[in-house]
């Protein structure tokens, strides 16, 4: 018993001298919504964007088509339409970038 024991802690002082990648907590952005004014165009906004992080609009069209916003660093809202004849917005939605 004593010598598994010793190996137990043996094991757990290796791994702890080895070390484990420390996993840093980010925050992502927040207060974040999409919406469409019309058929063809859609708004985007995060409230907060932490320093470092990103936040992007994205849309699906009825003619199939995706398109997404570049992505944006700070609070200032964006828009995107969907650019063929005819197509319509069928999803819009906000991708954080963690």
């Amino acid at each position: 018993m004593r010598v598994r024991n010793a190996l137990v802690f043996l094991g757990l002082g290796a791994a702890l001298a080895v070390g484990a990648p420390a996993v840093t907590a980010q925050a992502a952005p927040s207060g974040c919504s999409s919406w469409q004014t019309s058929p063809t165009f859609a708004y985007g906004v995060c409230n907060r964007v932490p320093q470092g992080d990103a936040w992007r609009l994205g849309i699906r069209c009825s003619d199939g088509d995706y398109d997404w916003s570049a992505w944006k660093y700070t609070t200032q809202r964006t828009s995107l339409r969907c650019n063929n004849s005819g197509a319509v917005i069928t999803h819009h939605w906000i991708d954080p970038a963690n």
